[in-house]
């Protein structure tokens, strides 16, 4: 923490936090996309996002080539050209504990910050001997004889003006997330998105939202307890139990492309959803786009939902990983 924020009145900390709070909420019932060119942000935009995340789709491609090292966050220049072309927020994706890409992205007046999981992390490991915490770049994989101690290092996000997004593949690391200054959570990533399970992010949806059933019904023993558990505030708990939900937006993330998916998500509670660029690969994006954002609005509604599986013929064959 920062000699400023530590100097900092509590109050100005939490006016700062519920200014970001505004900002995320805005997102609730909407869209993000991901896209690869200023012109899919078009296509975005026109369609009803309320957001898009650029991404270096080269640099994900070499990371599957190369392994892991040649991924990194989306250059400024491209980031810069997206916001060239649309009126709507843009979301800058930094690595995971990257404090300097952050500082970066926030001056070149991104709306949101994602910390991205899987963009090369920077991790640390302990070395007994010497009782110290040493930083990896890709992580040490047998480093010192010590990779099993390995944690990943996150950015702490209160001193930021602008919201930071992240992702949780249970409870714990959502609330750990929030305790840092996450503005939104949503799922995490297990794999890049060009090779995420659809069936992967149900299961975290459905995992957190078990836990905070879990919360809802407990009583304060049971509270402090998972507080211990999840390493949090018991207040924190409390705001979950209170609202019987994340007190933040919720987003479901990974491998989404398809309007019926995104009505089940919805229907589980999500309040949106970040579409993949696997969008694009559709036969006419710009259909899948629109029929993405009708299932968010009227996930409830069968007949919606039917016009919605009646015009899938017309998609074309499903993207793959390969286009």
């Amino acid at each position: 923490m920062s000699q400023e924020l530590r100097d900092e009145p509590p109050e100005e900390t939490q006016e700062r936090y519920d200014r970001k709070l505004t900002i995320t909420s805005m997102f609730q019932g909407k869209m993000i996309v991901t896209v690869l060119s200023p012109i899919q942000a078009v296509a975005a935009e026109a369609a009803g996002a309320a957001a898009v995340i650029p991404i270096n789709h080269i640099k994900m491609f070499m990371e599957r080539i190369e392994g892991p090292g040649s991924n990194r966050s989306t250059e400024l220049s491209a980031i810069n050209s997206v916001m060239d072309r649309v009126l709507i927020p843009v979301i800058g994706r930094v690595r995971a504990g990257h404090i300097m890409e952050a500082k970066a992205m926030e001056a070149a007046k991104v709306c949101c910050i994602d910390e991205h999981e899987l963009i090369n992390p920077i991790t640390t490991t302990y070395i007994p001997e010497t009782n110290q915490y040493i930083a990896f770049k890709d992580g040490p994989d047998g480093a010192y004889g010590y990779a099993h101690k390995t944690t990943k290092m996150r950015i702490y996000k209160q001193p930021f003006k602008v919201p930071f997004i992240c992702g949780a593949a249970d409870l714990g690391e959502a609330l750990k997330r929030i305790q840092e200054g996450a503005s939104l959570v949503r799922t995490a990533y297990s794999v890049d998105d060009d090779t995420h399970d659809i069936s992967k992010t149900f299961e975290m949806v459905r995992k957190i939202n078990d836990s905070i059933a879990e919360i809802v019904n407990g009583d304060d023993v049971r509270l402090y307890t998972l507080a211990s558990t999840y390493d949090v505030s018991i207040e924190l708990l409390r705001m979950v139990k209170a609202a019987k939900r994340l007190p933040v937006p919720f987003f479901a993330a990974g491998c989404i492309f398809m309007p019926i998916d995104v009505a089940m998500l919805m229907s589980m509670g999500c309040d949106g959803v970040i579409v993949s660029t696997r969008v694009f690969k559709a036969m006419c994006p710009e259909t899948r786009l629109n029929d993405i954002m009708t299932a968010i609005k009227h996930y409830d509604d069968p007949v919606q939902l039917a016009g919605i599986i009646e015009r899938a013929g017309g998609y074309g064959p499903m993207p793959t990983v390969n286009g």
